[in-house]
């Protein structure tokens, strides 16, 4: 008996483990915490969670535990008690010679102003940003970063000291018997007395909430007094929840609001300090101390097992049934009846709003049936068939003398036009409702569902929709769309039309005649459906998908899975009655309520991480650019969800990115920024978070180096633009000088061509001849001259001339040269016949041949020839050659003072080649060097470039 009352208790207690093991959520060292003993958990005014253990302190966004220990700057890790503060920081208590804060993921320290004393903060107060560190002996503040002591609390001359941070009170004192109160104030007046009270130092919590509230607690009560009004209020646990004692309890600003909690329960105070909103610990958690958070979650802290999580989604559910394979929720008679696998039926009682075993049956159990007609409710499963009629059970089991008997039978009844049919293994039984006798047998393979919709039969099949028409089974057509797919079961949704639920493929709407799919419901397995109200809720293998009519359709609202509090997204069944909600799972029933509020408890988004190399990125940090740069930034949300590390967010880095980027990474990076200011902002919803820092330049690509840079680049371009205008312009002046001295050059050219000395000689011959009466050779010698004079005139604006012009020319000025020297010259002049219409520079000849003659034939005392010779060297290059047999320069060069001749020939090839357009060469050498008359031959080599 012992033994079996033993059982019974271990059974009880894992039923309960089962059930609020569905309910919580339980945080261990397997899951990041440092341990599993637990003091106490806060929740700051950012929304993150912070953690209390005797290994070090911890930060929980939901997702990941940030552990804080003496690696990070705490004095030891026994960390007792927290408080969050507005302005972002969270203060720790522990018993060592340094307590202080957290901010911004740094931990800072400090030490009391007496060297060496322990500050043990067991009775924190925290009035707005200001903490006050108070223990059995004394209060200490932080000044300049130094805990100093304020009052010294301890027993002196029968009296205890309080240190009050208020705006008129300045402490309370506790006489000796520890049963009254003095309230002194700034000018150490008392201004309140309060007798007969317990304020005995030994409750185990006491201290100032705000500027304007101190509170007492012990095991079975509280006291608040107000600061300001000097009204004292005091509560009994057993009068506000039912409690009579309650260790470690104690009362916390958290939110704004005033939570108080002890072991097995939490509740928040009202504006009259009565506990309202109660949670009570399941015993089994063995909770000391519980914490509402900003979402509504309930946090329990253990001294063994760690941190619990009862979400907001799973506080109004009821789990029932807990970790049984429950199949079919069904309304059949007056009764809901859940199918348990391998265990029996249960019947739901509303009153209680739990499962109550109906039919004890340990077998393989199929879905119940109701037959209306018959009013017989029948229960199917893999061992027998019980009827129920007007509660009178009794066994059944269908008789044959077909040949193709089976025994598993019964899968699905229906009673169809008198008669009812059912499913076997190989297909459908006709049985007489009175004798259940099997009258015939309907072959099909894979049938699963049977269902009687407008005088109809309908079949469903692993192979789509069929009918019963005519004793035989037929396939139904559809008009739109072929349709074999497996099909589960079959509903009505209106006169019109079914609901049809398959097996991989979704939930689909037909009148029979054209098919379509509901929305959403692509390629899952619809278990089963619930229909009513123009509402549709399909139990599917990801959730509850609900659907409301409207304007002609079904269109989809919601879906319900785990997130909501279901014990699992594989959902068997579904049942609506009311306001609640029935789900079967594989793990049990879950009763939901039919308004579910959003389960996304999405608090805030922030940068976890951000490096530029190896250096962290703070607000507003300056880094000095680097050629090889990496900055990497980690984005994380603070989200109590079920399904919290589902996280999208938007970002972009500005000024370099003008658009939004949407990502569901956690990590951001980018290469290579120039310098500049960037602000990098993340966005989700309405929340804007932007972190700026800047990338300091170079000295190189600093500002002011570009600055002198440009006005040295300006200046270098204003100095070439004004060395370019004076060379140019020196280059004009040049050019100018150069036509000036090419033009006298022309002019002296000219000169040395008219010759006076020819001038002279030769009009004087011309007169010899008039004087002689020779008037035809006059004539003829005087026409000659003209034409000379008149191409020298002529040729001296010119720059150019064809080798043929040269020839007359040269020709006219050795005939009228023979009028002077008559028999006495004599000359040749022999031209490649190619060089006709080459050209040559004007005025370079002719004074050649002038000097030949004068200083080579003229000072020879018999007979000279001119030879004049034009050789071609190339395309573009020719050669001339004046040849005399005369005495040779250098004799008459010796004896003439000057020879301004020879200077303009010089000068004029030295402009020649200046130009760029001819390239002229010119020298002399002896000609016959073996003669009694050397000769003379001046050769031009003449290049057209």
């Amino acid at each position: 008996m012992k033994n079996k009352k033993f059982h019974i208790t271990i059974l009880t207690l894992l039923i309960w483990n089962f059930c609020f093991s569905q309910q919580f959520t339980n945080y261990t060292t397997k899951d990041g915490l440092p341990s599993n003993h637990i003091y106490k958990v806060i929740q700051d005014f950012k929304g993150f969670l912070w953690i209390a253990t005797d290994k070090g302190l911890v930060k929980y966004d939901g997702t990941d535990f940030k552990t804080f220990t003496t690696k990070d700057g705490l004095a030891n890790n026994d960390i007792w008690s927290l408080n969050a503060t507005p302005d972002g920081k969270i203060w720790y208590q522990s018993k060592a010679s340094k307590v202080g804060y957290i901010k911004n993921d740094s931990v800072y320290a400090f030490e009391s102003h007496i060297k060496g004393e322990i500050l043990t903060s067991l009775l924190t107060n925290q009035v707005g940003n200001e903490i006050i560190l108070t223990n059995g002996n004394k209060s200490h503040i932080l000044i300049n970063k130094r805990w100093k002591t304020v009052i010294d609390n301890a027993f002196n001359n029968g009296q205890y000291k309080y240190y009050i941070k208020h705006k008129n009170i300045s402490q309370f004192i506790v006489n000796n018997k520890q049963d009254s109160l003095f309230v002194i104030d700034k000018n150490k007046n008392i201004v309140k007395y309060i007798d007969n009270y317990d304020f005995s130092i030994k409750l185990h919590k006491r201290g100032q909430l705000t500027d304007s509230l101190f509170y007492w607690v012990s095991d079975d009560n509280y006291k608040i007094l107000n600061l300001n009004t000097l009204k004292l209020v005091t509560r009994n646990l057993k009068d506000q929840i039912n409690i009579n004692l309650s260790q470690h309890t104690r009362i916390n600003l958290i939110n704004n609001k005033l939570q108080i909690s002890g072991r097995g329960f939490v509740g928040v105070l009202d504006d009259e300090f009565h506990i309202k909103n109660t949670y009570y610990f399941p015993e089994e958690i063995d909770a000391h101390f519980g914490f509402i958070d900003a979402s509504q979650n309930i946090w329990l802290c253990t001294f063994s097992n760690g941190l619990y999580k009862l979400p907001k989604v799973k506080r109004h559910i009821k789990y029932v049934l807990n970790h049984q394979k429950v199949n079919y929720l069904d309304f059949v008679g007056n009764k809901v009846i859940a199918t348990v696998y391998n265990k029996g039926f249960y019947s739901y009682d509303f009153e209680s709003k739990d499962f109550k075993m109906f039919l004890d049956k340990p077998y393989f159990l199929f879905q119940p049936n109701h037959l209306k007609e018959l009013n017989t409710t029948f229960y199917l499963s893999k061992q027998d068939m019980i009827s129920v009629e007007d509660n009178v059970q009794k066994t059944v089991k269908f008789s044959t003398n077909l040949k193709n008997n089976k025994s598993d039978i019964n899968k699905k009844l229906i009673y169809y036009k008198g008669f009812i049919y059912g499913i076997h293994a190989v297909g459908i039984y006709k049985v007489d409702p009175e004798t259940y006798a099997v009258l015939h047998e309907y072959t099909q393979q894979g049938t699963n569902f049977l269902y009687v919709f407008n005088d109809e039969l309908l079949i469903a099949t692993t192979n789509g929709l069929k009918k019963l028409k005519n004793n035989r089974i037929e396939d139904v057509i559809f008009k739109n769309a072929e349709f074999d797919k497996s099909i589960l079961n079959i509903h009505k949704i209106s006169d019109a039309q079914v609901l049809i639920n398959t097996d991989g493929f979704g939930a689909y709407l037909s009148d029979l005649k054209t098919i379509k799919q509901l929305p959403k419901s692509e390629f899952l397995i619809v278990n089963n459906a619930f229909v009513a109200d123009n509402n549709v809720w399909l139990a599917t293998n990801k959730g509850i998908l609900k659907y409301i009519y409207s304007k002609g359709n079904y269109v989809f609202q919601k879906t319900i899975n785990s997130h909501n509090g279901l014990p699992s997204d594989d959902v068997n069944d579904v049942f609506v009655y009311d306001d609640k909600i029935l789900a079967s799972t594989n793990l049990g029933v879950a009763i939901l309520p039919i308004i579910q509020h959003d389960s996304k408890q999405f608090l805030d988004v922030y940068i976890k991480k951000a490096n530029y190399n190896s250096s962290v990125i703070l607000e507003n940090s300056t880094f000095t650019y680097q050629d090889k740069s990496n900055f990497s930034f980690e984005i994380a949300a603070i989200d109590y969800s079920e399904n919290a590390s589902d996280f999208t967010y938007q970002y972009k880095l500005e000024p370099v990115q003008k658009e939004w980027i949407s990502t569901s990474s956690n990590a951001i990076s980018f290469n290579e920024l120039l310098p500049d200011s960037y602000q990098l902002r993340i966005r989700v919803n309405a929340i804007d978070k932007v972190l700026k820092f800047t990338i300091r330049p170079l000295w190189w690509q600093t500002s002011w180096f570009k600055i002198v840079v440009i006005i040295i680049g300006l200046s270098l371009l204003i100095y070439i633009i004004w060395f370019l205008i004076r060379w140019t312009s020196k280059k004009e002046k040049h050019r100018i000088l150069q036509e000036q001295k090419f033009s006298e050059l022309q002019l002296k050219a000219l000169r040395s061509q008219m010759n006076p000395h020819f001038v002279f000689n030769s009009l004087a011959a011309i007169q010899y001849y008039i004087n002689e009466n020779d008037f035809e050779t006059s004539e003829y010698y005087l026409v000659k001259f003209s034409k000379l004079i008149r191409q020298f005139f002529d040729m001296s604006v010119m720059s150019k001339l064809s080798i043929e012009e040269e020839l007359r020319l040269l020709k006219n000025y050795l005939e009228i040269e023979k009028l002077r020297f008559k028999d006495k010259l004599a000359y040749s002049i022999n031209v490649d016949a190619a060089l006709e219409k080459r050209e040559i520079p004007t005025m370079l000849l002719q004074p050649i041949v002038e000097n030949a003659i004068n200083h080579g034939i003229f000072n020879k005392l018999d007979k000279g020839i001119i030879t004049i010779n034009f050789i071609a060297i190339s395309p573009s290059e020719i050669k001339v050659e004046i040849i005399d047999d005369g005495v040779g320069f250098e004799k008459t060069l010796k004896k003439s003072k000057s020879n301004k001749s020879s200077q303009v020939l010089k000068d004029r090839i030295h402009f020649l080649n200046l130009s760029k357009d001819w390239e002229v060469q010119y020298f002399n050498e002896i000609a016959f060097p073996e003669a009694n008359y050397v000769g003379n031959k001046s050769v031009f080599i003449i290049k057209k470039l």
